[in-house]
């Protein structure tokens, strides 16, 4: 039997000291002004991270590590695993490390690397108008621009993958949209007490979490006791689990929502144009509940024609 994934336990669950190793490095080679493979490479062994045999980290281990399917919960396919528990990278973020390095590591130090994109308004940010389900990052080809697109169908998948756009495209009329929005007479103390809101949900978010656990041996001991039979259990244990994995992802995002300070904005376009993406996605975050993204008939040539934002504030 080979070694393990180096993030995974052997059961398959997460295995946090290991993927907080590999969540460094990640953010690290994402960065826009990226350090070398080879000094996050010491950065991480400096700092006491392993990998799963308890070897220090090597160039090509770290990125054939990173750069497998499983980091982010997918298939050899690109497809979810079914009834796999939380990733140690989220889907946007595997997409970006395979677009800037290369889904074959194994000449990774010859390779060029291709830039990465930092999609504004994934996981769960933006949701396909037709079928509702979220929009994914990607890109047609590898030299294509980056775009938004509803995911293919596939099993355990109710997506229609028939509405696409490009990044360049929804991400203006967001932004314009949004700057608006917050022009609006009032709108800035609603955010403030709607961000109060979303600090307390951050503290319900985290206590969600940390509940899984008896939830999970809630569901075990009523399956002991003959209270739900094979199937039942299954079922809600699955539910559980994609419950939890839902959780998780919502928490990252609002929780860089509550700490996103307004207070000294005084242009919103100048400051648009100048943030940071994290501090773009948190406003998004904050101002709107989702970006329903339309199919190309609705208006393909205004960007603005083909989303429709729900507002978090009254209109």
């Amino acid at each position: 039997m080979g070694a393990r994934l180096t993030g995974y336990t052997s059961t398959g669950g997460l295995h946090p000291e290991e993927a907080k190793g590999l969540r460094i490095a990640s953010s690290l080679l994402l960065g826009e002004e990226p350090p070398t493979k080879s000094d996050v490479v010491r950065t991480i062994n400096a700092k006491g991270y392993r990998t799963s045999r308890g070897s220090e980290w090597r160039t090509s281990v770290l990125m054939r590590t990173l750069l497998h399917p499983r980091m982010a919960g997918l298939d050899e396919d690109g497809n979810p695993i079914e009834g796999h528990d939380e990733s140690v990278l989220t889907v946007d973020e595997y997409n970006q490390l395979t677009e800037r390095y290369g889904a074959t590591p194994e000449d990774e130090e010859q390779a060029t690397p291709r830039p990465a994109y930092d999609y504004l308004a994934t996981n769960g940010l933006s949701l396909c108008d037709q079928c509702r389900y979220a929009m994914v990052g990607a890109r047609v080809t590898g030299d294509a621009d980056p775009s938004y697109r509803c995911p293919p169908p596939a099993e355990g998948r109710a997506s229609c993958g028939r509405v696409r756009m490009t990044a360049d495209r929804l991400e203006t009329a967001v932004g314009e949209q949004v700057a608006a929005e917050l022009l609006r007479p009032g709108v800035r103390e609603q955010l403030a007490q709607l961000q109060e809101d979303i600090r307390d949900e951050v503290s319900r978010l985290r206590a969600h979490v940390q509940g899984a656990d008896q939830r999970f041996a809630e569901l075990g001991d009523m399956y002991g006791r003959g209270l739900l039979v094979k199937a039942a259990f299954l079922a809600a244990q699955q539910a559980t689990k994609q419950d939890l994995k839902e959780t998780r992802v919502r928490l990252r995002l609002l929780e860089q929502v509550a700490e996103l300070d307004l207070g000294q904005v005084t242009d919103v376009v100048a400051w648009w144009n100048s943030a940071p993406q994290t501090s773009r996605r948190a406003l998004v975050g904050l101002v709107a509940e989702v970006v329903y993204v339309l199919p190309s008939g609705h208006g393909p040539h205004d960007p603005h024609e083909r989303i429709n934002i729900l507002w978090r504030t009254a209109s």
